[in-house]
C-alpha cells in the first residue's frame, strides 16, 4: 500500500470511529462522562487497527505504548487541572497543567520507551 492510501484508509476509520464513539457519547449518563468517548480513542483505535492490518502488530507496539504514556500524562493534566485553574485562574492554571502532563508523560517515555 502506499502511503497516501494508508492515509486515506486512516482518516476514513476513524471517522467512522468517532461516529461510532459520539453515538455512545450520546446514550451515556451523566453527560459528564461523554467526554470519555470524545474523538481521541476512536482515530487512536482506527489508526492503530489499519497499522497492524499494514505492516503488523510489532510495528505497532511502540505507537500503542507512547499511547499509553501520554494516557497517563493526560490523568496528570486532570488531577493538576482543577486545582491549578481554581487558584491561578483558567490561563495560568492551563499552562500548569500542560506542564504536569508534559513533565508525566516525557518521564514515562525517556524511563520506559527510549
Amino acid at each position: 500500500m502506499t502511503q497516501l492510501s494508508i492515509l486515506a484508509i486512516k482518516a476514513v476509520a476513524g471517522g467512522i470511529g468517532v461516529v461510532a464513539f459520539a453515538l455512545v457519547a450520546e446514550v451515556v449518563e451523566p453527560k459528564k462522562l461523554a467526554g470519555l468517548f470524545a474523538a481521541a480513542p476512536s482515530v487512536a483505535l482506527a489508526s492503530m487497527v489499519v497499522t497492524v492490518l499494514d505492516t503488523g502488530p510489532q510495528r505497532t507496539v511502540p505507537a500503542a505504548l507512547g499511547m499509553a504514556a501520554g494516557s497517563v500524562g493526560m490523568l496528570a493534566f486532570c488531577v493538576l487541572g482543577v486545582p491549578a485553574i481554581g487558584r491561578l485562574g483558567a490561563t495560568l492554571g492551563s499552562v500548569a497543567a500542560l506542564a504536569g502532563w508534559l513533565a508525566v508523560a516525557l518521564a514515562l517515555y525517556l524511563v520506559f520507551l527510549r
